[in-house]
């Protein structure tokens, strides 16, 4: 079962931020996860909000920026003073980065308003290209729709459709939206369905995976990989489990 770092390393740093991700890969873990907005000039850019405002000391929405704009802001103190200065990501900056480990990228790409989305997904599957990361890459959206224009146009990428609360028909949908897995929120009702889902040949991940009996209902039901705000904590876990059988 993979190790795949929320946001990097959420727990103990600010999330989306190189020095979270760097942090996060420190430790025996499998891949990372973050999130894709687009700046007013086109530039795929790591952050997980639409608005500036919760993570930076910047105001308004990313789209009405520019990328040498959100270069000014501060990334990091609102987690810890400690972190003042870190910025804003691109993902030609993580692209570059993951060139020096064998990390897997989990990439999930947000809404983007008022947008043409085929050039929002071009833009980032050309990025991934560029940095030959396609085969090391899966793609997750809420916004099921955008998965189908990703397959069109690189039917090589991995994709999973994300999701908050299970619903019955998982493999059938997925189907429909050109899924090839799921990626949903963790919690006991959601994994009556792991089993299901898998023997029905679906990629399964859970995300909001925090505690010892979190991984261990995961691992049990047997699913690929489990996305956590503590990638150290739930390392450790993998490797005692593997000394101990």
């Amino acid at each position: 079962m993979d190790i795949i770092g929320h946001r990097g390393f959420k727990r103990l740093y600010p999330e989306n931020t190189m020095v979270g991700f760097k942090a996060a890969s420190a430790f025996s873990i499998d891949g990372i996860e973050c999130d894709v907005h687009w700046t007013k000039d086109e530039v795929p850019v790591i952050i997980h909000d639409a608005e500036l405002e919760r993570t930076t000391n910047g105001r308004g929405r990313v789209a009405d920026h520019t990328w040498e704009e959100l270069q000014l802001l501060d990334a990091g103190s609102y987690f810890d003073k400690k972190f003042k200065g870190e910025k804003i990501p691109s993902l030609r900056e993580l692209a570059q980065w993951l060139q020096e480990n064998n990390l897997t990228l989990h990439l999930e790409l947000k809404e983007q308003l008022h947008t043409d989305n085929s050039n929002f997904v071009l833009s980032c599957i050309s990025l991934l290209r560029e940095h030959s990361l396609i085969r090391r890459t899966i793609i997750s959206t809420f916004y099921h729709s955008y998965i189908r224009e990703i397959k069109r146009q690189e039917p090589l990428l991995q994709t999973a459709l994300l999701t908050k609360t299970p619903f019955r028909r998982g493999k059938k949908y997925a189907n429909k939206v050109a899924a090839d897995g799921i990626h949903i929120r963790h919690g006991v009702q959601a994994s009556m369905y792991y089993g299901p889902w898998r023997r029905q040949g679906l990629t399964v991940r859970a995300y909001n995976v925090k505690r010892k009996q979190d991984y261990l209902r995961c691992l049990r039901a047997g699913v690929s990989g489990i996305i956590t705000d503590d990638p150290e904590q739930m390392a450790e876990l993998k490797f005692d489990r593997f000394v101990n059988s």
